[in-house]
């Protein structure tokens, strides 16, 4: 083997590694059907609850992945966030599980993503969905990191003041 087709090999194994700890939330607290986590709460391993309450989602619904997911509005437009290591100037690539908590209003589940001062929204409608029949869609989404630590942060953009919000799992982060 060549000292070019060994760098080659470890460049590639690089870009597909998984930046994100526990990017299916199955490290963690059993929630049973759901359990409510406070903003500061890091019992998720990996991630740190932000902005207003998430639910952290059991048997209630399917999961895209595991047997475990997120509902950002635990009781309010909640969120959740992890920093991990970044290289200035690379591009990531962000794929993950959207889906809409369907036992609430409103129809339209809002999301927000964002990293390295870069944002964008997501939207998930849960008309004829079902805690069976989720409906998870992946979604893709790309950042430039501008220092060697970046925070991720998903985050409901429901302000209706329900406890019903956008569905989160699967998350990845790999090199662009």
């Amino acid at each position: 083997m060549t000292v070019s087709t060994e760098s080659t090999r470890r460049n590639r194994a690089t870009r597909s590694r998984n930046l994100i700890i526990n990017g299916s939330f199955q490290n963690g607290p059993n929630p049973g059907q759901s359990l409510k986590l406070n903003p500061g709460s890091t019992v998720i391993q990996g991630w740190v609850v932000t902005r207003a309450p998430i639910d952290y989602v059991g048997t209630l619904w399917q999961a895209a992945n595991g047997d475990r997911s997120l509902d950002l509005d635990g009781a309010g437009a909640g969120g959740i966030a992890q920093t991990f290591d970044t290289v200035p100037g690379e591009s990531y690539v962000v794929t993950f599980s959207l889906a809409g908590n369907p036992l609430g209003a409103p129809p339209i589940k809002l999301l927000g993503v964002t990293a390295a001062g870069q944002s964008t929204n997501f939207a998930f409608n849960i008309s004829g969905r079902t805690p069976t029949n989720m409906g998870w869609q992946t979604k893709r989404w790309m950042f430039m990191a501008q220092s060697n630590k970046t925070t991720l942060e998903f985050f409901s953009l429901n302000t209706s003041g329900g406890s019903w919000g956008p569905a989160l799992d699967s998350v990845l982060v790999v090199l662009a």
